[in-house]
């Protein structure tokens, strides 16, 4: 799921279709047990893969694979990038590169995991190459690098998770029990996870798969929560929760109230965890749209068809479009117009616009004639 471009497209097709991951954000919520959240915001644009972890301190820091415009050519584009919250998540810095010293040749990191280790130091695990590979191939594997400030980072030596002969992405690690433990996903979400487990987060060691079904997908991430072990994944009814009191006996899938994917969940207190996730903000949270100048949707209301008037030399990427419950209904692609299908009933709907500077929301009425 991610990738210097080539090592990319899992993002969006695992849970949205779509192909390009810089279409896609990265929502912030919160909930009092781990499995109703509410107060969806928008974390950041053009994101995706993030973590979560808090220090001793209570500091929280949340890093992930950030695709700031321009496309393919931008200083920011397909990196690391990481936020923090010193006042427990009620505000956030703006997004700041991780710095990655010692890495020479090696792949430029991807597919963040954020632990807290037992010295209070702060270790990010990632995908990377020691054949500066950009390609998903079995030269792939999980390295790892600590820090004291949770941006800048040094290379540990050797490979922290090698799978011979497999593609490894999309690694989740937690401690749990006085062991670490290491979940990624095999490949298809029916094919499950490999689960390693370690002494001292360094030198992991193979141990039973994780079984899974179609439905279930085991991209997300780990966490401690009192006496159990939870992973946050998502599959076709949006993002679940299961959980094991032994680190090996799941005790079954839990849905939550989110549709998005890859989700990372922090427990910050006994009645507040925050949730972090690839999707969209439901539009009954997003406010009304000014539009800047000129920019313009018409006709609204509309009987079929709406036309849209951006800034000089825009272009739709993507829009997609929801009903009054938070419902997508349809997406459609590079088009300065809207086109409503016939079997699309009269009422209001959101709009959510991406073009490739920038996204903005609008609310539509359709009259049918």
């Amino acid at each position: 799921m991610k990738k210097l471009y080539f090592l990319l497209f899992i993002i969006g097709i695992t849970f949205s279709g779509n192909s390009q991951p810089w279409l896609n954000d990265l929502v912030i919520c919160q909930s009092s047990d781990g499995l109703t959240f509410t107060n969806q915001t928008t974390f950041v644009d053009s994101s995706g893969v993030p973590s979560l972890v808090m220090d001793t301190n209570g500091v929280l820091y949340c890093a992930f694979q950030w695709f700031q415009p321009p496309i393919m050519t931008g200083p920011h584009f397909d990196k690391i990038a990481v936020k923090k919250s010193t006042d427990g998540g009620l505000t956030w810095t703006t997004p700041v590169l991780a710095v990655f010293n010692g890495i020479g040749t090696y792949t430029r990191p991807f597919d963040p995991t954020l632990v807290l280790t037992d010295n209070g130091m702060i270790r990010m695990y990632f995908t990377s190459s020691i054949t500066g590979n950009t390609i998903l191939d079995t030269t792939i594997h999980t390295y790892s690098a600590i820090s004291s400030d949770g941006v800048n980072y040094t290379w540990e030596p050797g490979i922290r998770v090698l799978v011979a002969d497999s593609i490894n992405i999309d690694p989740a690690v937690v401690k749990f029990n006085g062991l670490w433990h290491y979940t990624a996903p095999r490949g298809a979400p029916q094919a499950g996870a490999f689960h390693f487990t370690s002494t001292d987060g360094l030198n992991f060691v193979r141990t039973t798969n994780v079984a899974s079904d179609a439905s279930h997908n085991w991209t997300g991430n780990l966490l401690t929560d009192g006496s159990l072990m939870k992973f946050y994944g998502h599959g076709g009814l949006g993002i679940w929760s299961n959980s094991t009191a032994d680190g090996s006996a799941w005790n079954g899938y839990q849905p939550t109230n989110v549709t998005g994917g890859d989700p990372a969940v922090i427990k910050v207190n006994s009645s507040l965890y925050y949730m972090v996730y690839v999707g969209t903000v439901p539009p009954a949270s997003v406010s009304e749209f000014s539009f800047e100048t000129n920019t313009s949707v018409f006709p609204n209301p509309t009987s079929e068809e709406i036309n849209f008037k951006l800034l000089a030399g825009e272009k739709i990427i993507e829009g997609e479009v929801y009903d009054y419950a938070g419902k997508k209904v349809f997406s459609f692609y590079d088009s300065d117009h809207l086109k409503f299908p016939a079997e699309v009933e009269s009422g209001i709907y959101f709009v959510k616009v991406k073009t490739g500077e920038r996204s903005f929301c609008c609310k539509v009425m359709m009259e049918r004639d």
